[in-house]
């Protein structure tokens, strides 16, 4: 990749998490100690926060990147992409590890938390798990790994795998990968979480690979169908190869479904190549069925630089009208900004930014928002209160309400440790509306936080 491109990598500048160098190593506390925190800092009247678990580093999770998953009896499921075995030299020289997958059980109001699967390389395991988890009907877990698997390049072993992890009993859960990405043609280095339809395929998005001849040489990314057959086995197959100028490429986020059973998603890149010349600063496509197995992809909306924006920093969520959510990098005040595209009478969408963040009151949003009653929720990484170790800010959560033909903003901060600090993963929301996220940092131990915020 040119250093002239600025493309998916920046958006995980550090690909491995590391502990914060303020947190003397030799504070280690149990993996299992519950914290009860107030996150508000910015106060505001639509809920009040707190600190549910604390990672504490190896052998327990470190740094969590994605969202949260919650089963029937209100568990809640997640990934940190280092943390777990110190043992294997691929995972920053065997300092961090290289991922576990959480669960997060409540009893009378009090947390558990308990590692349920660790990432072993060199075992054909995954490495570093970035995106969301999803759950089936049975509850078994599904994700990605962005390195790991069955082929080696370079530092890392391997170029991506897709697990899943099945109850066992006991609280235990036995692991296997369903398939493992393979370079060249297909794609490689997954970073996002998957979706499900109702017949049980899995989709999802490559950051990079397909075609070999363009983004030099790894390719520009897919998307990709995994579809369950006889004996456990998964077919894949590649729906859509991007091809960057024109139509996008690198996609950072996963997809979603309409009721129509199109897809869509962001690009990294792509689209208006007169800005970042001649990359693009990106797109929100649609991927369309179009029979006999094969798909159609349509940029939508090109992003445009400066005020409109470059480098989608997210994936879209959709309502039941079938308007998509985003957020942005870059912006009127250059903070970032929430956007809204609204499906159109004859076709196409109607493009809105919906709230330019201000970075007093939040900045930097790298999680795909959430909608629940046309109201929109997400985190930002930056912004707020600062302290010692989070001098831009610590980040927080974003409410946009409508009120008429606009928005109202509302912002809760997560303020000085031992609080949470700069969440990236996206959020996720129970049938009581109580939300629950992840923080890349801060908490009892500097090594990353998972928060409950009560309307």
């Amino acid at each position: 990749m040119s250093a002239s491109r600025t493309p998916l990598s920046a958006f995980h500048q550090n690909r491995v998490p590391q502990k914060p160098s303020t947190q003397p190593a030799s504070t280690k506390f149990s993996s299992a100690l519950f914290a009860t925190v107030t996150l508000l800092l910015a106060t505001s009247a639509w809920g009040q926060g707190k600190i549910l678990y604390s990672f504490s580093g190896p052998p327990d999770g470190l740094s969590p990147v994605g969202g949260l998953v919650r089963d029937a009896a209100g568990n809640l499921y997640g990934a940190t992409p280092a943390g777990g075995n110190t043992s294997a030299e691929q995972c920053v020289n065997g300092t961090s590890g290289c991922g576990v997958v959480f669960e997060l059980t409540n009893s009378g109001g009090t947390w558990t938390e308990s590692v349920i699967h660790t990432f072993v390389p060199g075992s054909g395991d995954g490495i570093n798990p970035y995106g969301n988890l999803i759950l089936d009907s049975a509850g078994n877990l599904y994700g990605t790994t962005e390195y790991g698997g069955t082929t080696c390049t370079g530092y890392f072993c391997g170029v991506g795998t897709v697990f899943e992890l099945s109850p066992a009993g006991g609280g235990l859960w036995t692991g296997k990968i369903i398939y493992n990405f393979q370079a060249p043609g297909d794609g490689i280095y997954p970073e996002a979480g998957l979706t499900m339809d109702g017949a049980g395929n899995l989709y999802g998005t490559t950051g990079f690979g397909g075609n070999t001849s363009i983004c030099n040489t790894l390719g520009c990314g897919t998307v990709f169908e995994l579809s369950p057959g006889s004996g456990g086995t998964w077919t894949e197959h590649i729906l859509y190869t991007f091809q960057d100028e024109v139509d996008g490429g690198e996609p950072g986020s996963g997809v979603v479904f309409d009721k129509a059973g199109n897809l869509y998603g962001t690009g990294a890149v792509g689209g208006d190549v007169t800005c970042n010349p001649p990359y693009g600063c990106g797109v929100v496509y649609e991927l369309s069925p179009s029979g006999g197995g094969t798909w159609t992809e349509t940029a939508i909306h090109n992003f445009e630089n400066n005020i409109g924006g470059s480098f989608p920093s997210t994936g879209v969520a959709i309502d039941n009208l079938g308007n998509l959510y985003g957020n942005m990098l870059g912006g009127a005040n250059g903070d970032g900004y929430a956007y809204k595209m609204s499906p159109q009478t004859g076709g196409g969408f109607k493009f809105t930014s919906l709230y330019s963040f201000d970075g007093t009151h939040g900045s930097e949003p790298y999680g795909t928002p959430i909608v629940a009653g046309g109201i929109v929720y997400g985190p930002l990484l930056d912004g707020g209160g600062d302290n010692a170790s989070c001098t831009q800010g610590c980040g927080g959560v974003y409410r946009l309400t409508p009120t008429g033909g606009g928005v109202s903003f509302s912002f809760i901060g997560f303020g000085t440790a031992p609080k949470g600090e700069a969440p990236k993963g996206s959020l996720m929301q129970d049938p009581s509306g109580n939300l629950y996220g992840t923080t890349t940092a801060g908490g009892a131990h500097g090594d990353g936080t998972v928060f409950e915020i009560t309307p």
